[in-house]
């Protein structure tokens, strides 16, 4: 593909949009204090529970190697954001739990959220908007 336009097509298009309106998210965490988390980090935020997941299924659910995810956390555990503790079902595991920075970062997200939504329905009209919602909860359905 060296010196070729990529070609387009559905998935390439949802990931550059997802890619766009990530980058959001990465800037408002900047502008909160949070210029450590990078995206590859909503790969932990998305998946751990609040009272603690695995490192194995958050890399399982997150769908990338173990050893991959191991990384992730431990960056995120030296800059405060998730501890990890024994996980009293499974002695040879520890429980990756987010701290209350790492639950700032939930909050900041939760508030980004409608905002993304409205430019959404503004971009697209609210009509089209929530015909994408629904066409998008088919696929990942499916």
């Amino acid at each position: 593909m060296e010196g070729r336009s990529r070609p387009l097509n559905t998935v390439v298009l949802l990931r550059e949009a997802y890619i766009g309106l990530n980058h959001r998210m990465i800037e408002r965490l900047a502008e909160r204090g949070h210029e450590v988390v990078r995206p590859a980090h909503g790969a932990v935020f998305q998946y751990v529970d609040d009272t603690g997941t695995p490192v194995a299924r958050l890399a399982e659910r997150a769908q990338m190697t173990k050893q991959a995810m191991a990384e992730l956390v431990a960056h995120l555990e030296r800059h405060g954001y998730v501890t990890r503790t024994p996980d009293p079902a499974d002695r040879r595991a520890k429980l990756v739990i987010p701290t209350s920075k790492g639950r700032e970062v939930f909050e900041i997200a939760r508030e980004l959220v409608p905002e993304i939504e409205q430019e959404i329905d503004r971009l697209l009209g609210a009509r089209r908007a929530a015909a994408l919602r629904a066409d998008l909860e088919t696929l990942r359905a499916h």
